[in-house]
């Protein structure tokens, strides 16, 4: 008997609102046949989970039957792999490739962009092919360590579903096809300036790639070159606009940190620095002859993260409270910043927000005060301003309309124009 199909006519929406309507609670359902409930979709899901599976399950399956079922799997299991394998011949080079050697690996040195920024990894070759991704010791980003993206890269190069010829609607194309489609478009915007040409990226750090951007948005004034990603550091970038005027990037000192403050920021799981972050905060929490004392790490997080979890004192708050607490922070520092409207979180975690405090003003000019990518840009210039006001930074520049002083010579945040 054939078995019946996926259903495929059209389910009834008005009878469909009806029951949504008359229902009380929440409604659970995958797709508009199950809500629906026609007869088409029960037969169908009759087939897939036959009466037989649901006798199973109420009688019940004791031990002697489960044995008998997984003695058989296994056994055919182990039939299944001891078939001959398909014949496989292996051919020679004609003309041996220059540093390639059967059992000798190779190593090369790469880097692997994530977020816009690259990460310094060591690449294992096998005859020419990728077969293991590290960090690369002497890549200051990453100082040998890798994490579960960069060791899942590799994974990317066998993907089955990569492309690997030119397509258009489904069906392979050539490489000159697809120039010449591209040369009709130049020439249909060439009139126009390029005023309906839009050019969609993710972050571009490559000089090369945005040279040629660039050179094209050159020829066509008109045109858009619009970059996105799916979890960007907007707010971190606007951050540093409304502190300085203009686009840094903030580089932490962790190393020579004795006191870390986290402000919803997993900077031990996120951001371009993450790797060596993790190394330079852990080194300062291990005690020995030479050093004695350990950093203190301050968290106040939304959701458990890893950086958390490391804390020595640690509260949850929502997202939207980390405000009230940068700004009850930069008030006990001596910051001329209105307090919050919503005076709740604060209250709630007055004892914390003290104890951060005293401990900041005690160790000024050997602190780190962070905000997580996903606060709101006036969260980050506040952070910003506390790291100025404690000392934490090297160039002094301007939070709104507040003059901060700078060339501190702690020298634990350093703005790069």
């Amino acid at each position: 008997m054939d078995a019946p199909r996926s259903p495929t006519s059209s389910p009834d929406l008005g009878a469909i609102r009806e029951r949504l309507a008359a229902q009380r609670g929440p409604a659970l359902w995958r797709s508009l046949e199950e809500l629906a409930g026609s007869d088409e979709f029960l037969e169908f899901l009759e087939y897939e989970f036959p009466r037989q599976a649901a006798g199973i399950r109420e009688a019940g399956t004791g031990r002697r039957d489960f044995l008998k079922l997984m003695s058989a799997s296994l056994a055919l299991a182990g039939l299944g792999a001891c078939t001959k394998q398909p014949e496989e011949h292996v051919v020679p080079y004609v003309k041996q490739p220059e540093r390639i050697v059967f059992g000798e690996l190779l190593y090369y040195a790469s880097a692997m962009p994530l977020g816009g920024f690259g990460l310094g990894v060591v690449v294992e070759s096998h005859q020419g092919r990728p077969t293991k991704v590290e960090g690369n010791p002497a890549h200051p980003a990453s100082l040998g360590a890798a994490d579960v993206a960069a060791q899942g890269s590799v994974l990317g190069l066998y993907d089955p579903d990569r492309s690997k010829v030119v397509t258009s609607a489904g069906q392979i194309r050539t490489w000159q096809g697809l120039v010449d489609a591209l040369a009709s478009v130049r020439e249909a915007q060439r009139a126009s300036r390029g005023a309906g040409l839009r050019i969609l990226t993710g972050t571009v750090t490559s000089p090369t790639l945005g040279t040629r951007i660039q050179a094209l948005l050159d020829a066509f004034p008109d045109a858009r070159w619009i970059q996105w990603d799916p979890i960007g550091r907007d707010g971190s970038r606007l951050g540093t606009r409304l502190a300085f005027g203009e686009d840094v990037e903030t580089q932490y000192r962790f190393d020579q940190a004795k006191v870390i403050v986290s402000l919803d920021a997993d900077f031990m799981t996120f951001g371009p620095g993450r790797l060596r972050y993790v190394r330079d905060v852990m080194r300062g929490r291990r005690v020995s002859a030479d050093h004695q004392e350990m950093n203190r790490l301050y968290a106040a997080e939304s959701t458990p993260t890893v950086t958390g979890s490391v804390a020595d004192h640690r509260i949850p708050v929502r997202a939207r409270d980390i405000e009230a607490i940068a700004r009850a922070l930069a008030v006990q520092t001596g910051l001329a910043v209105p307090p919050s409207q919503d005076a709740s979180a604060v209250t709630a975690n007055r004892r914390w927000i003290d104890a951060v405090a005293a401990d900041l003003r005690a160790h000024r000019g050997a602190s780190v005060v962070v905000a997580g990518d996903q606060q709101p840009p006036v969260v980050h210039a506040l952070v910003h301003a506390l790291n100025h006001a404690l000392g934490h930074a090297r160039n002094g520049n301007i939070v709104g309309k507040a003059k901060i002083a700078g060339d501190e010579p702690g020298g634990w945040i350093t703005p790069l124009g």
